[in-house]
């Protein structure tokens, strides 16, 4: 979408206050929003020790006590990029710091939050989420492997990573799946092969389908604005190098922002200010959110104990949450007074 009209911001109006009716984790404003933090703080956490404050902020920012939705909409209503790009870049590092959650899957369980990572421009965090270390994924939806192991075959420029993620994806091409996940998977496939007319119209595909999307949770308000596609916009520039990947065509569909894209690259993806502040005495949110996570690992439960899962990798989300904890609570401790 070339720019934002009023007949859009009238709709996404509309679209957000019938998702607040029936969602209670739509805000209307940031004091609706700031008075169930407060809320909470009351009831949960008032005399909860510094350490049961983090790990309990970490569970309801998980279950999206967030004010995404909030910063979209207050930024489209006002036209403000830098408004939107500092709401991205707030709900990706919330989704970041929250991510310890047993799964059953490799890290491919992270390649949605590392498209919204791409779309704040937060490109140095991308190692953290899917280490060079770990190798290609292979335990996971066949989608989530193939999409996983063409990011890392682009972000790592690695002979072998690319072999083995063609070839996933080319299985995965032949396969019966949603349409999005396939536009997806040409799309990483153009980038790899350097095709700069053929990745610019798979994205424009991928875009005009987002409407299309049938996934649990997924409103009308959701692909009003899609941050996906921002993400897999930003992966060329990062990759490409921005002289290659500002010759490719933007997409046209109005999910995607020609403004919000031409902003963070004229600004390189600032990451100085988030949209919400919170104050005292739920401040403890600010720096969980600042804080930046551990790098991502694997672990084999079941090596000693089951044939048949014994080779299997896991995501090892109880050691992150233990980490992001320690790390937290490090961040507090230097910043309080003594």
């Amino acid at each position: 979408m070339g720019y934002i009209s009023e007949k859009y911001q009238r709709t996404y109006q509309r679209e957000y206050e019938k998702e607040a009716e029936k969602n209670a984790c739509i805000w209307m404003s940031s004091e609706d929003y700031l008075a169930e933090c407060l809320d909470i703080h009351e009831n949960c956490h008032k005399d909860d020790s510094l350490q049961e404050q983090v790990r309990s902020w970490l569970f309801m920012l998980r279950m999206k006590r967030t004010p995404d939705f909030l910063g979209y909409k207050t930024a489209i209503l006002s036209n403000n990029m830098e408004v939107l790009h500092s709401a991205l870049l707030q709900s990706a590092m919330i989704k970041h710091v929250t991510l310890g959650v047993d799964s059953g899957c490799d890290h491919c369980i992270n390649i949605g939050i590392t498209l919204d990572i791409l779309a704040a421009g937060l490109f140095n965090r991308i190692p953290l989420l899917l280490p060079e270390k770990c190798g290609m994924s292979g335990n996971g939806h066949p989608v989530a492997i193939a999409i996983t192991n063409l990011v890392m075959a682009l972000w790592y420029k690695r002979t072998d990573f690319e072999a083995d993620a063609r070839k996933k994806a080319e299985a995965v091409l032949a396969s019966k799946q949603a349409a999005i996940d396939l536009l997806t998977i040409r799309y990483l496939l153009a980038l790899l092969d350097g095709n700069v007319t053929e990745a610019g119209n798979q994205l424009d595909l991928y875009c005009k389908n987002v409407p299309q999307v049938r996934e649990y949770g997924v409103s009308k308000l959701n692909k009003m604005f899609w941050p996906h596609a921002h993400g897999l916009y930003n992966l060329a520039f990062a990759v490409w190098g921005s002289e290659k990947a500002s010759a490719m065509p933007k997409p046209e569909s109005d999910c995607f922002f020609n403004e919000l894209s031409e902003w963070q690259i004229k600004h390189n993806y600032p990451h100085d200010r988030l949209f919400f502040d919170y104050p005292q005495p739920i401040d403890v949110i600010n720096t969980i959110i600042s804080s930046r996570p551990p790098e991502c690992t694997l672990h084999q439960p079941y090596l000693a104990t089951d044939k048949q899962y014994k080779e299997k990798r896991y995501l090892h989300a109880e050691y992150f949450e233990q980490q992001m904890t320690e790390i937290i609570l490090e961040a507090l401790l230097q910043t309080s007074p003594r």
